[in-house]
């Protein structure tokens, strides 16, 4: 439940990035199997901004580790357009 609610929040996050019609607050209703009882609570973006940014800089840092090797072809094409 811990990695639905992680994965919920991280599509609302880029979500919210990329619409102006997403925002704050997010709703979350949960229901434990066979309890006949579900838990609602309401995230105000004070809460969650903290988790917002250290995605940001996780993917940020991600994206400086991918490797780079595969892109040798397009700029190598550049190079030889630019060059006649």
């Amino acid at each position: 439940m811990q990695d639905a609610l992680k994965i919920g929040f991280l599509s609302f996050d880029s979500t919210r990035a990329s619409s102006n019609d997403v925002d704050h607050p997010i709703e979350v209703v949960m229901y434990q199997k066979d309890s006949f009882q579900v838990t609602e609570h309401r995230f105000e973006k004070h809460d969650l901004d903290y988790v917002g940014k250290q995605w940001s800089a996780s993917l940020s840092n991600s994206v400086q580790k991918l490797p780079v090797e595969w892109m040798d072809t397009v700029f190598n094409k550049m190079e030889v357009t630019s060059s006649n």
